[in-house]
């Protein structure tokens, strides 16, 4: 039976293989709707896959793979692998793209994956589906995959065999049964940091004597975890199966992403390299200097930092936010005398107003078919055209370009720059000069952090965020007119913004500090 998502996470997932053998018929609507009725041609000309992979071996007389030959797999295009296919080869390339758009998010979603089912910046989904099409006697032989693989049989039977792995949550695969080697070293420098039981690249044929094995037919599917040893062998004529791969994001990518960031921030640690080969011990006493200052920013860093409440919500982050309708933290109350601090991996950054035309339409839409919603204000906006165009007239000032567009970014401290949280922020004009003085006092309080570090020579900083102020002072600097004709009304200003409070605190930017002692 079907396994419930929390008792699979809590019991198999990441620990043991698990199949759930179904009825060939429960695939069918899969076969009919997305996969051309397994028509290979069909298939072969849809592929994403730039190249199609086709596995090579010649015969062997064990029958458990033991024995045979490396793989020799060849990149070749859809032409040549429909005639490699004929002559018995194994092919494995992308399964349709519409179908990857739909399990992949979908299988991420499940499990509970949120934002890391998704890399930083393009917000593509972590995983591929493979395609596998082989005949009977084909054997992949033992390796290791750093993928969570969910393997669906849609034609035919293979049968498995699994036995443990030698690492726990590998990075990188072990990949023995391939004739190439280009990937041993960095396989291998990966597999014996990661304190593996087995510091072999393949185990002798002893270790899988006692391997557990399982059939998987037509309408199975097969739960895989990364780092487990497995061989698979085609028993039927004709085997078609996918497998949904997933590599979603690690702790050690989000974490490590958001100290490169903080160490970004340091001028000393942003110096090149030079003058070590002419004075080696002088190299090391300064890097010694500097990573007391890696240790005093990273221990600035708080799980608040890494993970705001927007990052952590069942649906994916809003990518844009109407903040005059945004109903985002709607059920946390702000009162003028509440503090708050700058989150240490938020920056705000304004964008040209160029940018206000192309978002106006799609805002307005999702504004005036749900004003009163959240869905309606944050989430993805809509089509242009002339009922956006019309809606922004209806809008008035928040619909009509009389705001200001900035792009929220939190934790980008890798090679692409790629931001793991990011969202575009619309903010009515009676609020542009709030939004400016939070600027302002957000690089002030990061001037003031480091102006007291260098004066004092020590840390570490504090853990609590940066900077500190009241609504009261925001409510104060936000005051002016909204028109250019008359005074701003306090009451509703007020409500305005609290609303922008709750925003930036839901998204990360702002976070609530603890309220001040008095004597």
């Amino acid at each position: 039976a079907p396994l419930e998502p929390r008792a699979f996470l809590r019991g198999l997932w990441g620990r043991s293989a698990v199949a759930v053998q179904g009825p060939a018929g429960r695939v069918r609507p899969l076969v009919r709707d997305f996969m051309h009725d397994l028509n290979l041609a069909a298939l072969l000309e849809e592929t994403p896959s730039e190249r199609v992979h086709a596995w090579i071996r010649p015969p062997s007389t064990d029958a458990r793979g033991e024995g045979r030959p490396p793989l020799e797999s060849v990149a070749v295009d859809a032409e040549a692998a429909l005639v490699l296919a004929q002559a018995g080869a194994a092919l494995y390339f992308r399964a349709p793209e519409e179908l990857e758009s739909l399990l992949v998010p979908g299988i991420s979603a499940a499990l509970g994956a949120g934002f890391a089912g998704h890399y930083p910046g393009d917000g593509r989904p972590r995983g591929e589906i493979e395609t596998f099409v082989a005949g009977r006697g084909h054997i992949t032989g033992w390796h290791t995959d750093f993928q969570h693989n969910f393997t669906v049989q849609l034609r035919g039977s293979k049968t498995w065999r699994f036995k443990a792995g030698p690492v726990e949550h590998n990075v990188r695969a072990l990949t023995p049964h391939y004739r190439s080697r280009s990937n041993f070293e960095q396989q291998m420098k990966l597999h014996l940091t990661s304190d593996p039981t087995s510091p072999e690249h393949r185990p002798p044929n002893s270790f899988f004597e006692d391997a557990e094995e399982v059939t998987l037919a037509a309408g199975g599917v097969l739960y895989h975890p990364a780092g487990i040893w497995h061989l698979v062998e085609c028993i039927s004529d004709d085997s078609t199966s996918i497998n949904v791969s997933l590599s979603g994001a690690t702790w050690a990518e989000l974490v490590g992403n958001g100290i490169q960031q903080l160490l970004w921030a340091s001028p000393v640690l942003r110096a090149p390299i030079v003058g070590v080969t002419a004075a080696p011990a002088r190299a090391r006493a300064a890097a010694e200097v500097l990573l007391a200052e890696v240790r005093r920013r990273v221990g600035a860093m708080t799980a608040e930092d890494l993970l705001p409440p927007a990052m952590l919500e069942a649906a994916r982050p809003p990518r844009r936010i109407n903040v005059a309708t945004s109903r985002l933290g709607a059920a946390q109350a702000v009162r003028p005398s509440d503090r708050f601090r700058f989150a240490r991996l938020a920056v705000l950054v304004e964008l040209p107003q160029g940018c206000a035309s192309a978002e106006s339409a799609a805002l307005a839409h999702s504004s005036a078919s749900s004003s009163a919603s959240s869905e309606g204000s944050d989430g993805e906006g809509g089509e242009r055209g002339s009922s956006g165009e019309a809606a922004v007239r209806r809008l008035g000032a928040v619909g009509a370009g009389a705001r200001r567009l900035y792009a929220l970014h939190i934790n980008f401290g890798n090679e692409d720059v790629a931001s793991w949280f990011r969202v575009r922020l619309a903010v009515p004009f009676p609020l542009s000069a709030a939004v400016a003085w939070l600027q302002e006092r957000h690089l002030e309080a990061r001037r003031t952090e480091e102006e007291a570090v260098a004066a004092t020579a020590r840390g570490p900083a504090c853990a609590g965020g940066l900077g500190g102020f009241t609504a009261r002072e925001l409510l104060a600097a936000s005051r002016g007119t909204e028109d250019g004709t008359g005074p701003t009304r306090t009451p509703a200003q007020w409500t305005r913004v609290a609303r922008l409070l709750r925003v930036l605190c839901h998204c990360g930017y702002l976070r609530r500090a603890p309220a001040m002692r008095t004597a």
